[in-house]
C-alpha cells in the first residue's frame, strides 16, 4: 500500500475515525521517546492542584495557538 492510497483512505473516514487515526499517529510519533514519556509521567503525578487546568482554560489556550 502506498502512501497515496493511505491518504485517499483517510480522507474517506468520518470526522471520528480521523480523530482515531490522529490519536494513534501521535502515540507512534512519542511511544519510544523516554524523554517525552518521562516528562507525561512526570505531569501525571503532579497532584498540585494549581498547575492544573480547567477544560475550559485548556480549551482557550488551545484555540489561540
Amino acid at each position: 500500500m502506498s502512501v497515496e492510497e493511505i491518504k485517499r483512505g483517510i480522507a474517506s473516514l468520518s470526522a471520528a475515525e480521523r480523530g482515531e487515526v490522529t490519536a494513534y499517529l501521535f502515540h507512534l510519533r512519542h511511544a519510544a521517546d523516554s524523554e517525552y514519556q518521562d516528562r507525561i509521567t512526570s505531569r501525571l503525578a503532579d497532584t498540585d492542584p494549581t498547575h492544573w487546568l480547567t477544560p475550559e482554560e485548556f480549551e482557550r489556550r488551545l484555540n489561540e495557538k
